[in-house]
Parts: C-alpha cells; sequence; structure tokens
C-alpha cells in the first residue's frame, strides 16, 4: 500500500463513514427483512380470512336456503372469478363434484397449498398464478374446497420488495454521504486542534482554536477547554516572567547592600560588629522574600479541597483583632470590627484565611496615616459572603487597583514603608484557592478591599 493511499485509508473521516455505512446497512437490512417478512405474513392471513368469510356465507345459505341454493352459489362464484384468482368444489358424501371449476379429485388429507400446474381446472389459462392456497370446509354432508392465487400477493411483495431495495441502497448511499460530509467536518476540527498545539508547541502562545459557533458538541467543548488551558499556559508562563523580573530587579539592591556590608567587614574585621547586625537584619529580610515567594507558590499549587473546612470568618476576625490592635494603637490608629449578621461561614482553609486577613490588615495599618480607622466586617447576601477590610486613608489609585496584586508591585506612595511587594499577592493567590474574588473600592475616602467568597455555608 502507497503512503497516500495508508494516509487516505487512515483519515478519520473515511474510516467513520465506512464503520457507520457498514452499520447502517445491516440495521437497514434487518429492518426491510423484518418489514418483509410481517408483510407476507399478514398478507397470507388476510387471504385464509376470506375464505373463511366466504366458507361461513356459504354455510348460512345452506342453512337458509338448501341444497340447491349452496350448489348455485358456488358454481356462480367459480363462473365469475377472474382469470381463477379464486377456485372452488363442492362435492358430496361420494366425493362427486357438484359444483366448482376445480376438475381435479382430492384425497382426505388436503395440501396446505398446491403448485398451479398440478391442478385442473375447467377453464385454465392465467399463466401468472404459480401456487394456490387451499382450504377445506365442511357444510352440513357437503365438502367445499378453496383456493387462491398468490398473484395478487406476489406482484404486492414484488412491489414492496422494490420500494425495500431503493430505499435500502437510497439509505447506505446517504448514509455514506452524510458520514463522509460530518466525517471531514469532524476531521477539519481535531486537524485545527492538532494544529493549533503543534503551533503552541512551537512557540506561538498566542495561538488558539477557531471557535465552531453553530457547533455545541463534544469536539466543540474539548476545543474550548483546550482553548482555556492554552491561556491558563500562557498566563502562567507570563506571570513566571514577570516573577522572575521582579526578583531579579527587586532584589539586586539589598543583595548589593549585603555585598557591600560582608565587604566592609571584611575590609575592617575590628568594628564587624554594627556591620554584622545589619548583614544579618538584610540576609532575614532576603529569606524573608524568598519564603514569601514560595509560600504563594505552594498556595497556588495546593488542591483547593484539600483541607477545606467549615469557618466562620467573623471568629477570624476577632483573632486578627486581637493581634493587631496594638499594633494599630502605637501607630495612633483605629482598629475595630464592624456589625455582622450572625455566623458568617465559608468553606476554606482556617490557617490560610487567617494569613489573608492578617495581610491585608496589616498593609492598612502600614499604609494609613496617624488617626484614620481601619473596619473589619462580613456581609452576607445572595452572592456568598463577603469580607470588608476599609479605611479612610489615602486609597489606591484606580489605575494601580490591580496591579497591587502583583508580586512585588509597590506604589510610589508606599516606597517609604517597610515590605517587599508580596503581602497582596499572597492574598490574592490564597483567593483564588478559594474560588473567591478580591476587588478594591473607593472607601471616599480610603479604600475597601473585598474579598467576596460565593460558596458560602449558610447556619439555619
Amino acid at each position: 500500500m502507497s503512503d497516500t493511499a495508508r494516509r487516505f485509508s487512515l483519515r478519520t473521516s473515511l474510516r467513520l463513514s465506512l464503520q457507520f455505512a457498514f452499520l447502517y446497512s445491516i440495521l437497514s437490512a434487518l429492518v426491510f427483512a423484518m418489514a418483509y417478512w410481517f408483510t407476507n405474513y399478514e398478507v397470507g392471513d388476510w387471504v385464509h380470512d376470506q375464505m373463511r368469510g366466504d366458507a361461513k356465507t356459504l354455510t348460512g345459505i345452506w342453512t337458509d336456503q338448501g341444497d340447491a341454493a349452496l350448489i348455485t352459489s358456488v358454481g356462480a362464484l367459480s363462473s365469475v372469478s377472474f382469470e381463477n384468482a379464486r377456485i372452488y368444489q363442492l362435492s358430496d358424501e361420494s366425493g362427486n363434484i357438484v359444483a366448482g371449476n376445480i376438475i381435479q379429485r382430492f384425497d382426505a388429507t388436503l395440501p396446505a397449498q398446491i403448485d398451479a400446474d398440478r391442478i385442473s381446472l375447467t377453464n385454465p389459462g392465467n399463466n401468472e398464478v404459480e401456487i394456490y392456497w387451499l382450504r377445506e370446509n365442511r357444510i352440513g354432508p357437503y365438502r367445499l374446497i378453496q383456493g387462491t392465487g398468490d398473484h395478487i400477493v406476489a406482484e404486492l411483495l414484488e412491489a414492496l420488495g422494490g420500494s425495500f431495495v431503493a430505499g435500502y441502497l437510497l439509505v447506505i448511499g446517504l448514509g455514506l454521504i452524510v458520514g463522509v460530509k460530518v466525517g471531514r467536518i469532524t476531521e477539519g476540527r481535531i486537524t485545527a486542534i492538532s494544529e493549533t498545539l503543534r503551533q503552541v508547541s512551537d512557540g506561538q502562545l498566542d495561538a488558539r482554536i477557531p471557535d465552531a459557533h453553530l457547533a455545541r458538541d463534544d469536539v466543540s467543548r474539548v476545543a474550548e477547554e483546550v482553548n482555556r488551558m492554552l491561556a491558563q499556559i500562557k498566563r502562567l508562563l507570563e506571570s513566571q516572567e514577570q516573577i522572575s523580573n521582579d526578583i531579579a530587579h527587586d532584589m539586586r539592591t539589598p543583595l548589593q547592600r549585603l555585598r557591600q556590608r560582608l565587604e566592609a567587614i571584611v575590609d575592617d574585621p575590628e568594628n564587624a560588629g554594627p556591620r554584622a547586625e545589619a548583614a544579618l537584619s538584610q540576609t532575614e529580610e532576603i529569606i524573608a522574600t524568598f519564603n514569601a515567594l514560595l509560600r504563594i507558590a505552594q498556595i497556588e499549587a495546593a488542591s483547593r479541597q484539600e483541607s477545606f473546612e467549615a469557618v466562620d470568618l467573623n471568629q477570624i476576625i476577632e483573632v486578627i483583632l486581637d493581634a493587631y490592635s496594638p499594633s494599630a494603637e502605637d501607630k495612633g490608629l483605629e482598629l475595630a470590627a464592624g456589625p455582622a449578621a450572625g455566623r458568617a461561614m465559608v468553606m476554606g482553609d482556617r490557617g490560610l484565611l487567617v494569613q489573608m486577613l492578617s495581610n491585608l490588615v496589616e498593609n492598612a495599618i502600614n499604609h494609613c496615616p496617624k488617626g484614620a480607622r481601619i473596619a473589619v466586617r462580613t456581609v452576607m447576601n445572595p452572592d456568598g459572603t463577603i469580607l470588608h477590610v476599609s479605611d479612610n486613608g489615602p486609597g489606591i489609585p484606580a489605575d494601580q487597583r490591580e496591579l497591587v496584586f502583583r508580586r512585588f508591585y509597590r506604589s510610589d506612595q508606599s516606597r517609604h514603608t517597610r515590605g517587599n511587594g508580596l503581602g497582596l499577592a499572597l492574598v490574592k493567590a490564597i483567593t483564588d484557592m478559594h474560588g473567591a474574588t478580591v476587588t478594591i473600592n473607593d472607601n471616599t475616602p480610603g479604600a475597601d478591599i473585598a474579598v467576596l467568597f460565593p460558596h458560602s455555608v449558610r447556619q439555619h
């Protein structure tokens, strides 16, 4: 087999078309065969019902009018039978034929059917009849034999068979045409998926599978999931690239300072004490930064349902307020809990939720001026449970509200404060892990950071 023939034989469209055409041919043949058999059976039953009805009528004539009327009726039926389609014989107790167009005598055992060329008639002449179905009835002292030719039934079945064959060929032909067309459409969509994946593997991260607007089938859903996966891969790669650039940019200065301090210690070991303490402090800051990065990476890679439980956010608020109230008082800030309706239950990791809220409160404490007020509260609505951390400080400009959740990002107004720019990035990682959304809104003045947990657990 040539390469072209081999590729053609392996095409999905051809293979699917042949498979479905073969299946349709078998099913169609079975349906047509059953229809033909039932038709033949029903027509044969109709013929015998007709002969039974004639026998019943003739019995009634004999009962009401006597022998002469019966003989006359059988003779009349025999004479009006068109081209011997119906044949009759009426014989007496002695076996003598007294009426009918069958001149052949039968013994006591009458066959169910007989070939037309083996039966003698008074006026033979219908060459279309091949078989006669026979039936025997007793009418008083008489023996009535009836026969019905098969030519009408044969013509009916012949027409039916021709229709079945034509329909069978039509179904197979249409099945092949439709199968090839559908197979080619499916193959084209699969080829588009394969081509997109090849482009992505070659480094074209913007490549996407074309959207089939009219198709809402399994292939379309696979294409949507692949596109979603590719978009996520692109975001992750861009995030990793951004992280690398941020680390290179933000860690260069503290590492240079650390090196300078270490060089100073080497050059002047007698006065190494203060410089060693500063170098140690600088080292601890760098280690804390890398630990925060590692923590964010661990949270992003963790399973969402791994350690989730029902957690009351109001209890976490109490813990955080107890921990940060002294720090807020030292800076002249007011840290308080806002009104809460009932228990704000969510499914989540208690430790991570504590860390998330502590980062939000610590961020507000670090950026609010003296005299500012920080409020932490929960709100229940039909969309879920919302955790608010509000303040009346300087706020966050609208054009920076998305940027502050990036790693190492620090606005100009926060450059003078301590920190590594990872606090809100850690908050974003924790909310994403819990399927929650975090947004920053105006508090006029100040900022309101809201975390919406859509899958809240209601308490009854």
